[in-house]
């Protein structure tokens, strides 16, 4: 067998992978793209839902979230006290600083629509990162023109 025609068919093979990847990493970015477009179409849509239905009312939710708010207070002075007289004014500090851990934890990892949003934000840096790379590769090469050429004509 020939060299010439080994390396070429070699060079056609790496080729062919080249474009396979560049065609994957296409779709995975194009599926990350679709997917932040349908999170901000529902944000949308649920914020304008909250709108129509909600404004008129807004009186009725406000004076509900006041009524939820006073007995969770209410409920909390009443725990206090039973902690107290239970286990003693440290118990009390004690559970103060667990729940402001909870709740700090809870705000790092949620936004209102429950989706963590630093791990949505890797995951598109990642995608579109590794695209730029295999694009810059391919045309610091010559593939990509070599591409065009072979596709296009010229």
């Amino acid at each position: 067998m020939d060299p010439l025609i080994g390396s070429i068919k070699q060079g056609i093979s790496g080729f062919s992978e080249a474009i396979s990847l560049a065609d994957d990493l296409e779709g995975v970015a194009q599926q990350v793209q679709d997917l932040g477009k349908k999170e901000l179409a529902a944000r949308r849509a649920w914020r304008r839902k909250q709108v129509q239905v909600n404004g008129d009312y807004a009186f009725v939710d406000a004076v509900d979230e006041y009524r939820r708010v006073r007995e969770a207070l209410d409920m909390k002075a009443e725990l206090k006290k039973q902690a107290i007289a239970k286990w003693g004014p440290s118990a009390w500090h004690e559970i103060e600083l667990i729940e402001a851990r909870q709740k700090d934890e809870y705000a790092k990892l949620y936004t209102e629509d429950g989706y963590d949003r630093e791990k949505m934000f890797q995951l598109k840096v990642g995608c579109f990162g590794a695209a730029f790379i295999i694009v810059m590769i391919l045309w610091g090469t010559g593939v990509i023109r070599q591409m065009s050429e072979a596709f296009l004509g010229g």
